[in-house]
């Protein structure tokens, strides 16, 4: 969180979110709100049925990727991501 207060939060350049494991909406939200993320949560399913599937590169949590406007991927893991967004804020 203090990464994305820091260097996301009021960056109009950046929006991220967060696609949960769980099947239900309301326990993502939950878990997201007990852990004090104010990015919009998406279900699997939606991933499912989206291009977003095409970003998943490993079998772990979290597994961050910076995507462009036209849906480019333009970095892969967290020290990676957070280099880019700092650099795209300078």
């Amino acid at each position: 969180m203090e990464k994305y207060n820091s260097e996301i939060a009021d960056n109009p350049k950046v929006e991220m979110i967060h696609v949960s494991l769980d099947r239900q909406i309301d326990a993502a939200e939950q878990w997201a709100a007990k852990e004090s993320m104010p990015w919009p949560t998406i279900l699997p399913d939606k991933v499912q049925r989206s291009t977003m599937r095409d970003y998943k590169t490993n079998d772990f949590v979290p597994e961050y990727h910076l995507v462009d406007g036209e849906g480019n991927s333009i970095a892969n893991g967290a020290d990676a991501c957070f280099a880019k967004i700092k650099e795209l804020a300078e």
